[in-house]
């Protein structure tokens, strides 16, 4: 097959996974159960399959996918990177104006991402995932979720009530609202707590396309040192043949540098992702892709290949991290409001969650926040609910079905109604009916139990006069409360709420029920 032809294959197997990563946001999201697993991307990602059997000390069945990709690896080498990958797509077709060539990047930098990937493993032997944040899926799933998505939703929604202002369009924008942007959007208005620092991680590695082209991916990225170590073990390599005229054409358009003219224009597999961008500018075809044999022939070690003693500053520098991790004030005592999806409280939770946002893609309220520092530096990006955003919907349970990792547990819609997430408590110098006499029962209304966990009391209040008169006051039946925060999204008391959910205790009688 032709290289040029090839190369147009390859973009348009980027084109299509990237298609295919958008449906399948959209659809699980919007548009009701896709045909597909929404969480297809993580299932192939073997970093996440990896590091969350380690963490979760368990077999998890789902990301056994993933060794499709490592055989992939072993068979065509870093193919991932280059053909499949959204992340890798994205920077590719995203590159801020022409690279700086002022500045020059050491070789020795390729090191970092197979130490990270190093890194990555011993967190997990030890049960912690906080540097799974690094993941490429996990980071370009997190972007869409709390920055891209709602970003577009909110351009779209101005420009449309800018247009409505001409009474001729009117028409035309109803059919697009209703057929397209609703569908699409929904109506619920789209807020994150971490969007600014999701955005501008996201941004800072689009930047460092302008110092090398994907740089991400050459120097960074522990997806890509992980499918590198098994590339070296490659069936198909990249060969320059004699008739090579040492034009150097192949080094230029290389878009991982990895092609070195002082080693007669080779390439180490490990850093190759077979775009064919080589092969396809080569005008005397001197460059091939052939089958090696014996198939196991190790690749040669390369300047860049972590050394012994690196390894071992690694494995010690992250036994250090996590043994600080694990003596944060959260070990204790969980903060008060972080309040965890349902059924997490039956999981090593932070250990197996991946920080991937799924859960908080398809959560309907928006209720479901990734985390900052609220529970600690080993929580980041870990979701929690904050009510006040949005409350977790009685007959959802969308982000049991998404959880790649079983971080929320496969419960049924029956177990999850009657799953603690939570403790609601009023408090009364701010409710209206407690504080200021002020008819209200909104939180009662709101309630979605069938049999009510808030209830309202009548009784006797005076008012600043002295006179006597009935009213109506709520209270929780805390055996019947699950702390999913519908009546503190609901409360009409400005700024905090006046009923809250406070995070459960950790003992067995509130985990289990009363």
């Amino acid at each position: 097959m032709k290289p040029r032809l090839v190369r147009r294959l390859r973009k348009g197997s980027q084109i299509l996974s990237f298609a295919l990563f958008m449906f399948l946001f959209v659809q699980a999201v919007y548009l009701g159960q896709p045909p597909l697993e929404s969480d297809l991307f993580y299932r192939l990602d073997p970093l996440i399959a990896a590091t969350a059997m380690l963490a979760g000390r368990t077999l998890i069945a789902g990301l056994l996918y993933a060794l499709v990709n490592l055989l992939g690896a072993v068979i065509f080498g870093r193919v991932w990177c280059g053909w499949l990958c959204p992340m890798g797509a994205t920077l590719d077709w995203i590159t801020p104006g022409k690279r700086d060539k002022k500045i020059k990047v050491s070789p020795k930098w390729r090191t970092v991402k197979f130490l990270l990937f190093g890194a990555l493993l011993f967190a997990a032997v030890l049960g912690n995932q906080t540097l799974i944040i690094t993941d490429p899926i996990s980071i370009f799933t997190r972007t869409m979720t709390v920055v891209l998505w709602p970003g577009l939703r909110f351009l779209v929604f101005g420009i449309e009530s800018f247009l409505y202002k001409f009474d001729a369009l009117w028409p035309v924008l109803d059919v697009i609202n209703s057929n397209i942007l609703l569908p699409l959007f929904q109506g619920i208005e789209s807020v994150f707590i971490a969007a600014l620092p999701i955005f501008f991680f996201f941004a800072i590695i689009v930047g460092l396309n302008r110092i090398a082209e994907r740089f991400w991916c050459r120097y960074l990225c522990p997806l890509g040192g992980m499918l590198g170590l098994f590339s070296r073990l490659a069936v198909f390599h990249r060969e320059v043949s004699e008739v090579c005229t040492n034009c150097g054409l192949c080094a230029q358009t290389c878009p991982t540098g990895t092609i070195d003219k002082e080693k007669n224009f080779a390439s180490d597999p490990a850093e190759c992702i077979y775009c064919y961008d080589c092969a396809a500018e080569c005008p005397v075809g001197a460059i091939s892709f052939p089958a090696h044999t014996p198939l196991l022939k190790l690749a040669e070690g390369q300047l860049y290949d972590p050394s012994r003693r690196q390894v071992l500053r690694t494995m010690a520098g992250t036994a250090a991290g996590v043994s600080l991790l694990g003596i944060e004030t959260i070990q204790r005592r969980e903060p008060e409001r972080m309040i965890r999806p349902p059924g997490a409280a039956l999981t090593d939770f932070t250990s197996v969650c991946m920080r991937c946002g799924e859960c908080v893609r398809v959560c309907p309220t928006q209720g479901l926040q990734p985390s900052l520092l609220e529970g600690g530096f080993q929580n980041v990006f870990t979701p929690h609910l904050v009510p006040r955003l949005g409350y977790c919907s009685f007959n959802c349970s969308a982000c049991i079905q998404v959880c790649p990792t079983g971080a929320i547990p496969p419960i049924s819609l029956e177990e999850k109604q009657v799953t603690l997430i939570g403790l609601a408590s009023i408090n009364k110098d701010r409710c209206l009916p407690w504080a200021y006499n002020t008819i209200c029962g909104v939180c009662e209304e709101m309630c979605p139990l069938g049999e009510k966990a808030i209830r309202l009391e009548e009784v006797q209040a005076t008012d600043i006069q002295g006179n006597a008169f009935n009213i109506k006051r709520p209270y929780v039946l805390r055996e019947l409360c699950i702390g999913c925060g519908a009546c503190e999204y609901h409360c009409p008391v400005g700024g905090e709420a006046a009923i809250q959910v406070q995070t459960l205790p950790k003992t067995d009688v509130f985990i289990t029920g009363y």
